[in-house]
């Protein structure tokens, strides 16, 4: 007994034992997916991850806690708004809600309590001194110096000088000042945290939350808390003046828009894919019973490829959300291809039997060879170093394959045994007509496709229209995004806001941090000099060096720091000075006497700066959680617009002799626009080899095989044609969509192929196959059209290329293919004759 026999006994006779089978395959599918089931909403898992900026930058995202910060403009458009009434209101309201850690709405240098944080990051950075500057702060805390500054701050108040007045509140020892003026070595508030910008009309307000995590559903519920808040806080506004508009971006923003997305990509997608391809199937062969049979049997299938991928991947990546629609598009292929012959084989007087054997025995093949090359066409995502298109990939593979045994065993255990012939099937008759009409003439049509789709070819090629390429970070944004939109606001009323540079410096331990930020630190400023890049920020003001805070407390022992603050209490005494004045100096005094009795806990700044200080947003910008990562911040004389810079600059921070990783938006761009083009050339060979060697498995002869390559070349030419004409841009995600038209195209001329190699009358082989390959064509087209319907616009812009490819293929086959197979099998069949 051959084997579609075989399978047509089992549906027909075992029919119970295979709907048990598919129940305990669901709910086995349904308990994998419930237990271990993890969506990462993470957009860099998109990026290819061999690229050391990427690596960078995920390293960024993950071990900076700034990455749960929320960024607040205050935008003034019509000029009416009281902008600094409104940021004081907003930032007062913030530090009441239990979810928000600290808020930075002022310079950390004003406000209560900001010289008591000063002089908490001052002491460390009073012990890093070198010996010599050491030696000339200490002799500041000496009885006399101590006793005459005093005195003249003093004198310098009674005169009404406002100069003596700060320093008496914020620095009466003079030692302060000079120490924390070297943070401007380093950095400045304007380059790190600017908070208004410069014409004005916006300020920004910035707010530490305590998500616990940055998964999907932390960003959804602080974005939830935000909203909340929001619109209590523009009710409770009692000011002069309208509100504000009120813009929000960060990591948390952007990845609670992509979550948020998700679940409606997934049912505006599916529902598009369903309706679309309920309706293209129901006109071909207008019967419900079949198109229910094989929606069953396309969820068993979504169910068994997730089901299969969280055992694979430890979590699946977003744009996995666009497993469904495709795999309805494409395994409904499947279905039709052998319904077809079902249905054309119950209209003769076969049975229910015999019919599904004559179908599997008839497009099984076809089917499986199919099914590889769709596979393999997904697989090819393997080779995209993309995490989230491997998974997609991944995915749509175990699902394709999945359909091609299903629709040829399952399938017709759910159409059942019931048929009711019908009068006329137009679509069929149709497809007869068309065969009929091509085999009087097949060389003709042949000829004069290849003519149409070549010409289309050259427009392709020649430098007619231009075919764009976007790699703006943009093309990663959801449709419409608040956080994309509020993002480039900012930076384009606050320029120094922009994205910069990022340099990531791991160290071996405090000592090598201390060496290495130094070193980066003069050669910065060098660069700098030279004009090589415009501004560069760093933490060596803060790369506290063991050594030498040992050599110097050491000094400190041998300091009579006593009767320093004894001769403090004395001039307090004799100028009359309130003790709250003098507060910071006493803390200052005792500090340093911890310090010299081996104490050094006042030395970790980590430890000793409160949590709601808003030094965090400085000090957050360039320490990790990792004590020995940190980050520096270079801006390029202009933004970085092509490989050339991107490479110039690198050959300019790696002449510093520090091991730093670079990233940043404009630097990682320069990579994959030449990586994306890369990879299609790669991934468009290699689906060509693999088509190549499949088929000549299949045909073995060379004429079918020349003739089907050079349809796939013709289908390409046209769709780049396409793009051209109607200004689709192809960014780094959608040219993964021409490996894929190789692969699914490719199908069609199969299916054409085993139709006129069949024995019989060649006619109405070909009208049989001609209907399932017109309809399967449109409903993949549907299939990846409906991605077109997502908010991601890496699914947005693979589903929309992948469908004007599969439409083009389509066309070669049905008027190219077809008649050149007809023309070289008659010609054939004349010669044996």
């Amino acid at each position: 007994m051959s084997p579609a026999s075989t399978f047509a006994r089992i549906v027909t006779h075992h029919r119970l034992a295979l709907h048990a089978g598919v129940v305990l395959l669901v709910v086995a599918a349904v308990a994998v997916i419930a237990l271990r089931l993890r969506f990462a909403s993470d957009v860099l898992d998109l990026l290819p991850q061999h690229f050391q900026a990427v690596q960078a930058f995920k390293t960024f995202d993950r071990e900076f806690s700034q990455a749960r910060q929320l960024t607040i403009g205050l935008l003034d458009e019509s000029g009416q708004c009281d902008l600094d009434g409104f940021t004081a209101h907003l930032g007062e309201e913030l530090r009441k809600e239990p979810w928000v850690l600290r808020v930075l709405d002022q310079p950390p240098t004003e406000g209560a309590g900001a010289w008591d944080d000063v002089r908490t990051l001052a002491l460390p950075m009073l012990l890093n001194l070198d010996d010599a500057e050491f030696d000339t702060a200490m002799q500041a805390l000496a009885p006399v110096q101590v006793s005459i500054r005093i005195g003249k701050l003093h004198a310098g108040l009674v005169a009404g000088s406002p100069l003596a007045e700060a320093q008496m509140e914020h620095d009466p020892l003079g030692i302060i000042q000079p120490v924390v003026a070297r943070l401007g070595s380093s950095f400045s508030m304007e380059q790190t945290r600017p908070l208004v910008s410069p014409d004005g009309t916006l300020h920004l307000v910035f707010a530490r939350t305590n998500q616990p995590d940055l998964g999907a559903r932390a960003c959804r519920e602080t974005m939830r808390q935000w909203d909340d808040f929001q619109k209590r806080a523009v009710a409770s506004w009692a000011g002069p003046g309208p509100v504000p508009k009120i813009l929000v971006t960060g990591r948390t923003p952007y990845v609670s828009e992509l979550s948020g997305t998700m679940g409606g990509d997934v049912i505006s997608t599916v529902a598009g894919s369903v309706i679309l391809v309920s309706v293209v199937f129901f006109l071909g062969f207008r019967r419900w019973r079949p198109l229910l049979a094989i929606m069953q049997v396309l969820a068993l299938c979504c169910l068994v490829a997730v089901a299969l991928g969280t055992l694979v991947f430890r979590e699946l990546n977003i744009i996995t959300v666009g497993l469904c629609s495709i795999l309805i598009g494409l395994g409904v292929d499947f279905g039709m291809m052998l319904y077809a012959v079902y249905e054309r084989e119950r209209e003769g007087g076969a049975g229910h039997e015999a019919a599904i054997a004559a179908a599997i025995r008839s497009q099984g093949r076809g089917v499986l060879f199919g099914a590889l090359t769709s596979g393999a066409g997904f697989l090819c995502f393997l080779r995209s170093q993309s995490t989230g298109f491997e998974q997609l990939g991944v995915l749509i593979a175990f699902g394709v394959l999945c359909a091609g045994l299903f629709m040829a065993t399952v399938f017709f255990a759910f159409v059942g045994e019931r048929f009711r012939p019908r009068a006329h099937d137009w679509l069929w008759s149709a497809g007869e007509r068309f065969v009929g009409f091509v085999d009087r003439a097949p060389r003709r049509y042949a000829l004069l496709t290849a003519l149409l789709l070549g010409a289309a070819t050259v427009v392709a090629i020649a430098p007619v229209g231009r075919l764009q390429f976007d790699a703006n970070p943009k093309s990663l944004e959801p449709q419409g995004s608040r956080a994309g939109t509020a993002m480039r606001t900012i930076q384009s009323r606050m320029p120094i806001a922009a994205e910069p540079v990022i340099l990531l410096l791991h160290s071996r331990g405090p000592e090598d941090f201390h060496t290495g930020w130094t070193t980066l630190q003069n050669a910065l400023t060098e660069l700098v000099a030279a004009k090589h890049i415009r501004s560069a920020v760093t933490p060596a003001a803060l790369a506290i060096s063991p050594a030498q805070i040992a050599r110097n407390t050491e000094k400190l022992r041998k300091i009579d720091l006593a009767a320093g603050r004894a001769a403090l209490s004395a001039a307090m005494t004799q100028a009359d000075a309130s003790p709250d004045t003098l507060k910071g100096a006493f803390a200052l005094f005792d500090a340093l006497q911890t310090v010299a009795r081996g104490d050094a806990s006042p030395l970790d700044w980590r430890k000793a700066l409160p949590p709601q200080s808003s030094w965090w947003f400085i000090l957050d910008h360039f320490f990790s959680r990792d004590p020995n990562l940190a980050a520096a911040y270079v801006t390029p004389l202009a933004t970085l617009t092509t490989l050339a810079e991107k490479e110039q600059l690198r050959a300019d921070l790696e002449a510093t002799k520090v091991p730093v990783q670079i990233s940043g938006w404009s630097y990682t761009l320069q990579d994959l626009g030449p990586w994306a083009k890369g990879k299609l050339t790669e991934l468009s060979g290699f689906m060509i080899l693999f088509n190549i060697v499949l088929l000549i498995f299949l045909y073995r002869r060379w004429f079918p095989l020349f003739i089907l390559m050079v349809s796939l070349a013709l289908s390409i030419g046209a769709l780049v044609t396409s793009l051209k004409l109607f200004g689709i841009p192809l960014n780094m995600f959608n040219v993964l969509a021409f490996p894929l038209v190789l692969g699914v195209g490719v199908d069609y001329g199969i299916y054409v192929a085993v139709a006129v190699r069949q024995e019989g009358d060649r006619r109405r082989n070909l009208a049989t196959v001609v209907k399932p390959v017109l309809l399967s064509g449109l409903t993949t087209t549907c299939g990846f059209g409906s991605l077109g319907l997502a908010d991601n616009p890496a699914l947005k812009g693979l589903g929309v290329v992948c469908a004007l490819g599969v439409a083009w293929c389509l066309l070669a086959t049905l008027c190219f293919v077809l008649p050149a197979y007809v023309w070289r099998e008659s010609r054939h069949r004349a010669s044996l004759a």
